[in-house]
């Protein structure tokens, strides 16, 4: 571990840093899209507890993240506590997606599938809180913050283009089932996940930290609930999520069983987070002219016009759709890439505030709102299943059935990303205030440094 506190970190560096985002958030993806259908129909599971799995996963980790958190900041170990974290964790979560994508088996009890799939949550946050905690450290400025987080999204959006390539390969190249992308997709996140990781253990260097103060459950919720400015981050990373979990979920459903493209779904979903990538940039560009936040409300906003714009899709033409897809997916990696970077920010002024510093707590509940919000995909299900709609049906569903479908994936997104982008209205927390918050921090530590000294 380094000491030095304003350690200039190369390209090289970030990129080997930013790598472990491509499987981690590449399993997010398949979790949201993928798994829920092929627990519904290559594994048999009744729509209920498909909904009842996820949707309970989800809420586990309302609980669990942040104490993951908590007690990763409170770590000392000789590797630094977030490369200590990372490599006990990822091979428990190797472990849990062979099981999940692999090893679970048509007729699978219910009960298993289920612990199955919190098994393989558990050690995924662990993971992913130890990588956003290190990343709001690893260059603690307000433009640095947001050039890691955008690597990071970069990283995050390959992994997640790769998985939806390789979906689109299996079905449309070689005729393949929806499991057999499944099981494709499995295979790929167990190569690409210890390759990457051992990339960032090897070369990434971790700026100390001290442990922080043990904090009770009633100690840390009575800390993240006075934090008027981490709510402010919160409340549109929830809604967002909720517009993800719902537009991620039921996509498969709508872009097959309403506009009719069978064997093209998922290469349409490829092209869509392929425009997210080359998107990044975009809003990157914009949080350095404007402001974090207000790069965020123009990325919540472009994401409400083009779901609304999704039923002008022509049925079943791949030559027209495509392009639209490709326009529409711009958006898609401004809204996690903004509310991480702003969340970094608020631990600056909860460090000013409290003299610790609570990355891990922080980013663990940062990450437990986006999974809670994208529970709602797994929750529609249940809303699908109570006015009767069949996924085995496909398009000869009902009137009624259909409809509910359209009215879900079109209009919940609109509306949850325009109350994400007002409730940012006049968020204070901008470039200058946050230079002001850096400086006083370390003016405080060069102060206990020279006590100590």
């Amino acid at each position: 571990m380094t000491k030095s506190r304003e350690h200039k970190v190369p390209a090289w560096e970030i990129a080997a840093f930013a790598a472990p985002a491509a499987p981690l958030l590449a399993l997010s993806l398949p979790v949201i899209i993928f798994l829920p259908p092929h627990f519904a129909e290559h594994l048999g599971l009744p729509l209920w507890m498909v909904s009842a799995i996820f949707l309970g996963a989800r809420v586990f980790d309302l609980l669990i993240d942040p104490l993951l958190g908590g007690i990763q900041d409170r770590t000392e170990s000789k590797m630094g506590r977030r490369r200590f974290w990372m490599a006990i964790s990822a091979p428990v979560l190797m472990a849990g997606m062979w099981l999940v994508f692999l090893g679970l088996p048509p007729g699978v009890n219910g009960w298993l599938a289920g612990l199955a799939v919190f098994a393989m949550y558990l050690a995924y946050a662990s993971v992913m809180i130890s990588h956003l905690g290190w990343a709001g450290e690893l260059q603690p400025t307000y433009h640095g913050r947001t050039h890691v987080l955008g690597a990071v999204q970069v990283a995050s959006m390959i992994g997640q283009t790769l998985m939806l390539i390789i979906g689109g390969v299996v079905a449309q190249g070689f005729g393949g089932s929806n499991a057999d992308a499944v099981y494709a997709m499995g295979w790929t996140l167990l190569a690409l996940l210890p390759l990457t990781v051992l990339t960032t253990l090897t070369t990434v260097r971790e700026p100390y930290r001290p442990p922080q103060p043990h904090l009770s459950a009633r100690e840390t919720l009575r800390t993240l609930f006075s934090n008027k400015l981490a709510l402010r981050v919160l409340t549109p990373d929830l809604l967002l999520g909720v517009a993800q979990g719902v537009s991620g979920g039921l996509f498969l459903f709508y872009f097959q069983f309403v506009l009719g493209f069978e064997g093209e779904a998922q290469t349409l979903l490829a092209i869509y987070f392929l425009a997210g990538l080359l998107g990044v940039p975009i809003w990157w560009f914009l949080a350095r002219r404007q402001g974090k936040h207000i790069a965020l409300q123009l990325a919540l906003c472009f994401g409400a016009l083009s779901t609304a714009g999704l039923p002008l899709l022509p049925e079943n033409n791949f030559m027209i759709a495509a392009p639209l897809m490709a326009l529409a997916g711009l958006g898609q990696g401004g809204g996690t890439l903004l509310t991480r970077a702003l969340m970094a920010d608020v631990v600056d002024e909860d460090e000013l505030r409290t003299g610790a510093r609570r990355s891990g707590l922080f980013f663990g509940v940062l990450l437990t709102t986006s999974k809670l919000g994208v529970a709602a995909g797994p929750l529609t299900y249940a809303i699908l299943g109570a006015v009767g709609f069949d996924p085995q049906l496909g398009a000869s569903n009902s009137a009624a059935a259909i409809g509910m479908l359209s009215a879900l994936f079109i209009g919940v997104p609109i509306a949850l990303n325009l109350a994400a982008a007002l409730s940012l209205r006049n968020y204070p927390l901008d470039e200058q205030a946050q230079a002001a918050l850096h400086a006083a921090i370390e003016a405080r530590r060069a102060t206990e440094e020279q006590a100590r000294s």
